[in-house]
């Protein structure tokens, strides 16, 4: 027996050593084939088995394997590769750019777990850090603009710290928020922490379209989801990474303006300190310009248009961004850090910003347990004027020389008291002294720990924070002006300090199981989410100061102006999902949620809400599809989930109090109850959502299609409806309204031609939206949503899409003509304000191309969208101020207005004779101008939203160095060029007064703007 057990462990330790003999390690390098760089981060992977690893920074890797074994090297926008190691220790591969085949894709999904893209049955888009930055964006949205179907990315102005809007798939809510829910490194985030974010941090961005894609996200995720994935380094020696891009910003053009006319109120009368141009023709005479100062100086100057006077007012605006970052890791761990400056110049003259920040991203693993940490920190410094610059600049004649008022404290003519006009003040002097200075902190990090308790089973724990500080001083100017001309009304100044405190908790902790079962691979999460939001703001105001320039509450007279307020909302949650996959050909998923939160009644604020996916490979069920047609990768997809919508304030389930000073008699502080009845019995609004779709992938994924429709529907809205005063309120919340989507997407991308020396990508893109309110509360019609009372406001319209503008309007005949009185040949304007339009446009197409010859790459962006109104209030002001282009074309001369009618003996007849009675001032303001109609243009437009030209450094001009890596220099361009429907000669349609739902109305917001600059790219 004895004898049995040696021979025995004779053979086993035999066996074994034969067996690490035939082991060895391989090591090699990965390159480009275009152009031999080496790539860093090829996943090198040993076939059937778990053993991997990474190239580093000079593409090197090493790996254990046996003689017979195959290597697998696959990397994003690359062509996987294979080779064999039979009896080599060194296996060398150059890798072909190609794009991934869809079946290999991996996304981010839900809550930071990656999943097959083949397996998700619902729509969705990755794009990557090169996608994202290619324009060399400040803000990572922007680089989003017209990429991915169904995503709406608005840039609403453009300051020197601008607003965006992001929405997928249209709006869900009548007054609620239909923003995206964004996730950074597997934590939800507030909007606002997107004008923070580097975009050269960021690894890739998923966009989950629609509530089904994010489902266990909860009510968060009803809007659709971004995922940001920021870089976390890899292993292998350090590499650091400098990047500079220098920008120029111009302004593209200002509205059409008259040139014939200037100062005055009629066609006979000069008025030298008139701000309006409803005067005399221009003659080139000598004329005093503004008032006899009281020293008896007067500022002469030509009766004469000056050409590009207004444009010549606005700065060259700069924008200069230093990136360095570096990173690195070994095979336990990884780290990332950055560190950003950006210094903004605006085209408002003084206003600026500066925005500095960095990122340190580090993971370690410890056996079975794996700990990252992802922190980030932006301080801002926006610095603007609050004073209307583009109105009081509108309100410039085009004969006065504005430029040369600058220097409002010597200029004698630009000085309060010596400024032409007045009753507006000198821009430049608002400039400096109407202002708001903000100081911003964000803070953005997480801390997640991940144990593997088998290779089928983990354990995920991540807390995460969010935390924005800001305070801001804002102040106007004490002016008292001369009583001995016309002047303005004194300013008595004014000073506000306040400050905002968010603060977002977020706990996850979550199982994760995945295991094989003969055909089928079944995963498995449950899981807790707990989230608690923390607001709280402070402000005082002086109304009024006693020592001009000094901006101290202190210096005030009479009361300050106080507020406060301070909130806390808490949302629990617990969520499960199963998935099955049968033979990588077919995958169900089921997920369900409940959440808890805090801001309904007790009775009401627990809510379920479940979902289903379903995604079939056709091309794997069906080998012939594969074998028989270019065809190699075709999928059909549905989903459908039933999501809860909370749109509702903390505290707002109780009536409040409100001090009325002097109430009940006397300067005694007294409270007065709300007026708006709180409803105890408010639920969520629930969304149902159901999407359907096929993908289809050809010619070895040279050429793919997706196509998509989503219809969601959504009950219960969160609205107000008027109540009797006899209630003791005149309004109260209810549970009412309906708003249905129909969403169809389509999806085109294809690499037509391919070699070691070229390569051309295109992609294209459409979406149509049929956004409507279907249902409202009994006898209610219509729910206001923002706008200029009695004259242009957006509403939520029972029928109609979402949302639409109504405006005053003119009365017209059967045939759609214009009805004038008979004997004025003024415009009659209809009795009620009329729909002009839906303000969110229905078709939306986006396409971009890349074109690549050797080390030399073009890319360009096209975003076109149409379908939609605006309404702007730049011609509104022109056509106050005599300096609108219509308003000349009838040499300020009666006229017959175009296509128009008179009623007689209660016929409509049409007019060809019967003129305005006036065509200066009196029409075109006190007639024209009263009825908002002629404001309302059609807000289509094609933009070049983004131009790069990009040279990199060949690689075998660094090879025989061991500093640079790569390098690559570059031309960038941001919207250069626009194209505006003939009618819309005043501004971009894209630009709106708010973020909010009330879409569709541009206030006097800075005009249009294009980018043009230089990049610089150095790797060490």
């Amino acid at each position: 027996m004895k004898q049995r057990l040696l021979s025995l462990i004779f053979v086993m330790t035999c066996l074994v050593g034969v067996a690490f003999a035939q082991n060895r390690q391989v090591s090699g390098k990965v390159t480009s084939a275009s152009d031999g760089a080496p790539l860093s981060g090829v996943s090198v992977t040993v076939a059937g088995s778990t053993t991997g690893t990474q190239t580093d920074a000079d593409g090197d890797y090493t790996i254990s394997a046996a003689n017979e074994s195959t290597l697998i090297f696959s990397y994003i926008g690359y062509e996987t590769q294979r080779a064999r190691v039979g009896e080599k220790t060194t296996v060398n591969v150059a890798m072909v750019a190609s794009d991934n085949a869809i079946e290999e894709v991996l996304v981010t999904t839900a809550y930071g777990i990656k999943r097959s893209a083949a397996s998700t049955g619902y729509s969705n888009q990755t794009l990557d850090s090169k996608a994202l930055t290619e324009g060399k964006v400040v803000n990572l949205v922007t680089g989003l603009q017209s990429k991915v179907a169904g995503l709406q990315v608005n840039l609403l102005n453009n300051g020197v710290n601008p607003s965006t809007r992001v929405v997928l798939r249209g709006n869900r809510s009548l007054l609620g928020n239909n923003q995206a829910l964004i996730v950074i490194d597997g934590t939800p985030v507030p909007n606002s922490m997107l004008a923070a974010l580097n975009p050269n941090d960021i690894e890739s961005t998923t966009v989950l379209k629609g509530a089904n894609a994010a489902n266990i996200y909860g009510s968060e995720g009803v809007n659709g989801v971004l995922i940001i994935t920021t870089k976390k380094g890899a292993k292998g020696s350090a590499v650091i990474n400098f990047s500079n891009t220098t920008s120029l910003e111009s302004v593209s053009f200002l509205p059409k303006m008259q040139d014939k006319f200037g100062n005055g109120y009629d066609l006979e009368t000069y008025v030298p300190y008139e701000n309006t141009s409803w005067g005399p023709k221009y003659d080139g005479s000598e004329v005093v310009v503004g008032p006899t100062l009281v020293n008896g100086n007067e500022w002469k100057l030509p009766y004469s248009y000056i050409k590009d006077e207004k444009m010549n007012f606005w700065d060259l605006g700069t924008t200069i961004q230093n990136d360095v970052s570096v990173s690195g890791g070994d095979d336990n761990g990884t780290y990332y850090a950055s560190f950003q400056d950006v210094v903004l110049k605006g085209i408002v003259p003084k206003d600026k910003n500066r925005r500095t920040g960095g990122r340190f991203n580090a993971s370690r693993k410890f056996g079975n347990l794996t700990s990252s940490f992802n922190l980030n920190y932006a301080y801002q410094n926006p610095d603007m004027t609050v004073s209307g610059v583009y109105d009081n600049l509108l309100n410039v004649p085009q004969n006065v020389p504005i430029t040369q008022l600058k220097d409002w404290q010597n200029n004698e003519f630009a000085t309060p008291d010596g400024y032409f006009s007045g009753y507006y003040i000198n821009p430049y002097f608002g400039i400096d002294n109407n202002r708001r200075n903000t100081r911003q902190e964000t803070f953005n990090g997480n801390l997640e720990l991940k144990y593997d308790f088998a290779d089928w089973l983990s354990a995920t724990y991540r807390l995460g924070n969010y935390a924005f500080n800001t305070n801001y001083k804002e102040y106007n100017a004490k002016v008292a002006y001369t009583k001995a001309y016309d002047r303005p009304t004194d300013n008595p100044g004014s000073v506000t300090d306040r400050s905002d405190n968010v603060n977002r908790l977020n706990s996850d902790i979550f199982v994760q199981a995945q295991k094989k079962v003969s055909d089928f691979d079944l995963g498995f999460i449950l899981g807790n989410t707990v989230r608690t939001d923390y607001t709280k703001f402070n402000s005082i105001t002086a109304n009024a100061l006693v020592v001009p320039g000094l901006y101290n509450v202190s210096n005030r007279l009479g009361e300050a102006t106080v507020g406060s307020d301070y909130t806390k909302r808490t949302t629990v949650g617990l969520f499960g999902q199963i998935d099955v996959n049968y033979k990588d050909m077919l995958y169900l998923s089921v997920s369900g949620r409940n959440d808890w939160t805090s801001v309904l009644d007790e009775t009401k604020r627990s809510y379920f809400y479940p979902g289903v996916s379903l995604s079939f490979i056709a091309s794997e069920a069906f080998p012939s599809i594969k074998e028989t047609t270019p065809i190699n990768f075709l999928k059909l997809y549905a989903s459908g989930n039933r999501t809860a919508n909370v749109n509702l304030g903390a505290y707002n389930l109780q009536t409040a109090f409100d001090i009325a000073p002097g109430f009940p008699y006397g300067n005694r502080p007294g409270f007065t109850v709300g007026n708006t009845f709180a409803n105890p019995d408010l639920k969520p609004e629930f969304v149902n959502s159901y999407e359907g779709g096929i993908q289809l992938g050809m010619f070895n994924d040279r050429l793919n299609f997706e196509g998509t429709y989503a219809y969601s529907i959504s009950d219960g809205q969160i609205i107000p409806i008027s109540t009797s005063w006899a209630t003791g309120y005149d309004r109260a919340y209810v549970n009412a309204g309906t708003v249905t989507n129909n969403t169809i997407e389509l999806s085109l991308r294809g690499t037509p031609v391919l070699t070691n020396d070229w390569k051309w990508d295109i992609g294209m893109n459409f979406t149509h939206y049929d956004n409507k309110v279907t249902d409202l509360y009994q006898g209610l019609d219509e729910i206001p949503l923002g706008g200029y009372a009695n004259s242009a406001y957006v509403y939520a319209v029972k029928g109609e899409a979402y949302p639409v503008i109504k405006t005053t309007a003119y009365e017209r005949d059967p045939q759609g003509r214009i009805v004038v009185d008979k004997e004025t040949g003024y415009p009659v304007r209809a009795a009620a304000m009329k729909i002009m339009g839906q303000t969110n446009a229905p078709k939306n197409f986006g396409l971009n191309t890349s074109v690549r010859y050797k080390e030399l790459t073009l890319a360009a962006q096209l975003d076109y969208r149409t379908g939609n109104v605006f309404y702007n209030r730049v011609g509104n002001t022109n056509n106050f101020t005599g300096l609108s282009w219509e308003s000349a074309q009838y040499d300020r001369q009666p006229f017959v207005i175009p296509n128009s009618v008179y009623l007689e003996n209660g016929n409509y007849i049409e007019n060809t004779s019967i003129k305005t009675q006036d065509g200066g001032f009196e029409y075109w303001y006190n007639q024209h101008n009263t009825i908002q109609e002629n404001y309302v243009k059609d807000a289509s437009f094609l933009k070049l939203r983004e131009v790069s030209l990009t040279y990199s450094l060949p690689y075998r001009w660094l090879e025989n160095q061991k500093v640079v890596k790569r390098a690559s220099i570059g031309l960038v361009g941001r919207n250069l060029f626009m194209w505006l429907p003939k009618e819309n000669i005043y501004t971009d349609p894209e630009f709106s007064f708010t973020d909010g739902n009330s879409q569709g109305i541009s206030d006097m917001i800075n005009p249009p703007t294009r980018i043009y600059g230089f990049n610089l790219n150095i790797t060490f």
